[in-house]
């Protein structure tokens, strides 16, 4: 339906093998500047190797209503996760925005994880 690897009819069911998923995320001032270059782990809680997903179809249009009312429809294409995905907190390209300690192990996670967003000076925000 939404090529992502799911076909069925009335009489027929098929999963052919495809890396892509569908999401559905609801719309606010967060999720409406995602767009193609945005990646996510996504699986099971109890797994023991997150899967990485970039966003490569943002279905923006046709589920949403008003100002701030609605939902997005995404398809994520499964990539390869990199160094700078934090499989602990969950969040890929973590350490593109909080580089890790020099004089910590690798992987050590930040004192504190969630620090104060930087709004001045044209800094970029973490959702």
């Amino acid at each position: 339906m939404d090529l992502t690897g799911e076909y069925s009819d009335r009489d027929f069911v098929t999963t052919r093998g495809d890396t892509r998923i569908t999401i559905t995320i609801g719309r606010n001032e967060n999720t409406v500047a995602l767009g193609r270059v945005d990646r996510f782990l996504v699986d099971d809680p109890k797994s023991s190797c997150l899967l990485a997903y970039e966003l490569t179809k943002p279905f923006k249009m046709g589920y949403s209503f008003g100002e701030q009312n609605g939902v997005y429809k995404f398809v994520l294409q499964e990539v390869v996760s990199t160094e700078f995905d934090n499989m602990e907190l969950r969040i890929a390209d973590y350490y593109r925005h909080f580089p890790k300690e020099p004089d910590g192990p690798k992987g050590r996670m930040p004192t504190n994880p969630f620090p104060p967003p930087k709004t001045k000076e044209g800094k970029k925000v973490w959702i």
